[in-house]
């Protein structure tokens, strides 16, 4: 499949994620699998409808991230999305606290998924075969419905991502392949992975293992849009409104742009420093988009503001940088 690094394809066109993301499909079953979720992780899964979808997180008792899971509500099942590497972790957590309950998780190894991107996508996939794009992009993000496709069904999810609107497709591989070849071949070309990490870091989009992790609250991770305060008691629910009510925590998410000077640029890892705070955080993800700009993502002190200039301690060398923005 050809592939292109024209990130404005994702304002202008549409791009494919051939890979979806490097993401897994757990599907939980079972009679109590809505109030099992909404018991246990820290989004409203009651009160999203059948054909809607909510961000969650799975915590630890003291509040630390588990999982960052995208629930679906579907008539007989939740089917939840989560990073690659995270379907059986995710589903193995989920399934120990379901004690005296109906329910079962279960990653689906056949699942293969992609992504579709940018203000062309919806047009794109109806020209490949794919039902009900059109009418689902204009319902809220993680919608979703079962689209009927010449090779098989599909299920068509509303998402925004590395900072553009698009879809989700998930199923059996058999039934993806043809539509991906039909969208490529529309004029739909594959994002080359090192422009698509830096489109991710460009708009703020935390992912498993770099950003989110068990060491760190969902809030200092850019996931503060996945807890809902108005739903009834979940696991960890006391630290995280602990916190809420004391407005305390030490870092949160943060992109940068970061200036010329670095021989091989800068790296997840390196240190940042501050005239306000000397050991004022750390690289999560680092990359160059096409145009040359080098980007990252960092877990900075809450005491540095956003617009503030911090250095970026690469080995021997020290980059200037700037906090552009927070998640």
């Amino acid at each position: 499949m050809a592939t292109t690094d024209d990130l404005g394809l994702l304002e202008r066109g549409s791009v494919l994620l051939p890979s979806g993301g490097a993401r897994e499909l757990i599907v939980a079953t079972g009679a109590d699998r809505v109030r099992f979720l909404h018991g246990v992780v820290t989004a409203d899964v009651a009160g999203t409808p059948v054909g809607g979808g909510c961000r969650s997180a799975l915590l630890t008792p003291k509040g630390h991230v588990v999982a960052d899971m995208r629930s679906l509500v579907r008539a007989d099942d939740v089917a939840i999305v989560v990073d690659a590497g995270q379907g059986e972790p995710t589903a193995a957590a989920l399934s120990r606290y379901a004690i005296m309950d109906d329910f079962a998780a279960a990653r689906r190894a056949d699942a293969a998924l992609a992504a579709v991107l940018g203000p062309e996508a919806a047009a794109r996939l109806e020209a490949a075969g794919v039902a009900g794009a059109a009418e689902l992009a204009a319902r809220p993000p993680l919608s979703h419905v079962e689209a009927a496709t010449p090779a098989g069904p599909l299920l068509l999810v509303r998402v925004r991502e590395l900072g553009a609107d698009g879809f989700w497709l998930a199923g059996a591989a058999a039934a993806l392949a043809p539509v991906l070849a039909a969208l490529e071949a529309a004029g739909a070309p594959a994002l080359a992975p090192d422009a698509a990490e830096a489109a991710r870091i460009a708009a703020l989009e935390p992912r498993w293992g770099a950003e989110i992790t068990p060491d760190y609250f969902p809030m200092e991770v850019g996931l503060a849009g996945a807890l809902d305060y108005s739903k009834g008691c979940y696991l960890g629910q006391e630290p995280i409104v602990r916190i809420r009510d004391r407005g305390h925590i030490n870092w949160r998410l943060v992109g940068l742009e970061i200036g010329a000077g670095a021989s091989e640029g800068a790296a997840a890892g390196d240190t940042l420093e501050s005239d306000v705070k000397p050991r004022a955080g750390r690289l999560t993800s680092a990359a160059r988009l096409p145009d040359g700009r080098a980007v990252a993502l960092a877990l900075l002190h809450v005491g540095v503001p956003v617009g503030a200039d911090v250095r970026v301690k690469h080995g021997a060398e020290v980059l200037p940088a700037k906090v552009t923005g927070e998640a």
